[in-house]
């Protein structure tokens, strides 16, 4: 259906509804037509001459004063005020410049209004619109890509730092390693230091650090002492505290003198060992007297020989 149709339709449906309350307008509404077609005047003409002080709104007035112009009768106000109801298109109370037009339009009075055309369009300004977007789009996406790069060359410039970071932190613990004084648990010919011959390095070692380092690396083994004399441990810690101390010398090597520290639950059997007797254990050099020259073990398993 087209406009012209529908508006058309619109307006029967609008008359016939006024006629059912009406039926004067069904009748006012043919006369009224008949006299705008026959006029002569375009639809403009005719609302300029009826809407006198143009502020697009129609008056009952205004209708009478234009109908008494142009026909040079005054017609009677049931006649205004139908037609005011069949113009009244929307129904809203008001008769409006808008609600002439779609009138005007549904009965086929010719508006009078120059119809403006669609601007032609300008197929090389379209194409230049379709350059000038690709072009941005490729901008885009090259700065994208600029972005990208950027990106990745900084990635991979921290990712080279912390490698260089990593190798020279591995380099400082690689050096720190070597620096590290060498393990002396075992002897030259590659076999376990004994407690003899372990002491008997602490003695010639002229410094208290590499003496100190030397300790740390005393291995925990077996060893037999002959005890010489048993007194209380004057410094002791843990399970040393308190406890009893052995000075004697090792029974490899009775020229080397030693101190054993018991632990403090051992006190009461050691009170019953005596001199000149021997005692088995296993035992770690923890220490050395440096006044006596002599290294000081603790042992917490033992055997009275």
């Amino acid at each position: 259906m087209s406009v012209k149709e529908a508006l058309k339709a619109r307006m029967e449906q609008h008359i016939n509804e006024m006629v059912a309350t009406n039926p004067m307008i069904g009748q006012l509404n043919t006369q009224f037509t008949s006299w705008l077609l026959g006029s002569g005047l375009t639809g403009a003409e005719i609302i300029k001459m009826i809407d006198s002080n143009m502020d697009a709104v129609i008056q009952a007035e205004e209708l009478s004063n234009a109908l008494k112009e142009t026909t040079g009768t005054q017609p009677p106000g049931w006649v205004i005020n139908g037609l005011m109801s069949v113009l009244d298109m929307d129904k809203d109370g008001s008769v409006t410049v808008a609600d002439l037009h779609t009138y005007f339009e549904a009965i086929g009075l010719p508006s009078g209004i120059e119809e403006i055309p669609e601007p032609e369009v300008d197929e090389f300004e379209e194409l230049d619109k379709e350059i000038e977007e690709e072009a941005r789009r490729q901008a885009e996406e090259l700065i994208r890509q600029q972005e990208a790069e950027k990106q990745r060359l900084l990635e991979e410039e921290l990712a080279r730092e912390a490698a260089e970071r990593q190798a020279e932190e591995q380099a400082k613990q690689e050096e720190a390693e070597k620096a590290k004084p060498k393990p002396i648990v075992f002897d030259d010919d590659g076999a376990p230091l004994t407690h003899g011959r372990f002491i008997e390095l602490l003695g010639s070692m002229k410094l208290n650090s590499e003496r100190r380092n030397a300790i740390d690396q005393s291995p925990t083994q077996s060893c037999k002492i002959h005890i010489k004399k048993i007194e209380k441990t004057l410094v002791g810690q843990g399970s040393m505290k308190n406890g009893m101390t052995i000075i004697g010398t090792l029974v490899d090597d009775m020229n080397i003198e030693v101190e054993l520290r018991l632990p403090s639950d051992a006190t009461e059997q050691v009170m019953t060992f005596q001199t000149n007797h021997n005692i088995e254990a296993e035992a770690t050099i923890c220490d050395w007297n440096l006044g006596r020259q002599r290294a000081v073990l603790d042992a917490t398993v033992f055997q009275y020989l």
